[in-house]
């Protein structure tokens, strides 16, 4: 996985710090979900010209975070239970299934980064095992690439990782998809839920990101695994 990060960050020239006066931008998630229910339509729209590599220049700050953010109120995680089995097969080392299966996550949510990553992974194996492909699978490989910078760049900007800013987020993985891909940080030592906010306690930091622990604002992520326990009879109670 740590060369993957390093490929990926070579290839997009990832390069930030958490720790300048940065102007970020807040998640009003009571506008968002407003702006969808009143224009899906728009809400989709911007998603299709998010994950377009050629066109994400017309793209505003804020047509961003209706894009990244609006999105997951058009499927409402449906795509959750598809990421349980595809990171299962990840993690038993079975890269072309869980590739397999992230075709099937991102038909649902484009913008699911785990899935993002389960493509990066595998295309990278392919180039290695079939070199004489590679340039073809190089372009797929920087499509995906280019995709996860884009969604990681708006998660950079709800925030700054303190307690009073969290980093806003619609999954558990965009959590440790930014600390890997974005800011180069592996170790993790621990994690609670602070409100409505997960706290990591970092074991390693770096001119990226030099505080010692991090904050996400999860409020989306639980009221979709809340939706996903009560659509499968539970009582609505998630365990966190």
């Amino acid at each position: 996985m740590r060369k993957l990060c390093v490929f990926t960050l070579l290839l997009l020239a990832i390069a930030v710090s958490a720790q300048t006066d940065k102007a970020f931008m807040t998640v009003d998630w009571g506008k968002i979900k407003a702006e969808v229910e009143a224009n899906p339509q728009r809400v989709q729209q911007l998603v299709d010209i998010f994950i377009n590599v050629d066109a994400d220049t017309t793209l505003t700050a804020e047509d961003k975070i209706l894009a990244v953010y609006g999105r997951t109120y058009l499927n409402n995680g449906r795509d959750l239970l598809m990421e349980f089995d595809m990171s299962k097969a990840r993690n038993e080392g079975k890269f072309d299934k869980a590739a397999a299966i992230a075709d099937k996550v991102l038909a649902s949510n484009p913008l699911n980064t785990n899935a993002i990553v389960s493509k990066i992974y595998n295309f990278r194996i392919l180039v290695n095992k079939e070199p004489d492909k590679s340039w073809m699978l190089s372009d797929s490989l920087k499509v995906y690439s280019v995709r996860l910078s884009r969604i990681l760049d708006t998660i950079f900007m709800t925030g700054d990782g303190s307690k009073e800013y969290p980093f806003s987020v619609t999954a558990v993985g965009d959590e440790y998809n930014l600390l890997q891909f974005y800011f180069g940080i592996f170790k993790v030592n621990g994690q609670s839920v602070v409100g409505t906010c997960d706290r990591l306690v970092l074991g390693e930091t770096n001119k990226n990101y030099s505080s010692p622990d991090i904050y996400f604002d999860v409020k989306r992520v639980f009221e979709i695994e809340k939706s996903m326990f009560e659509s499968q009879g539970g009582d609505g109670e998630v365990k966190k």
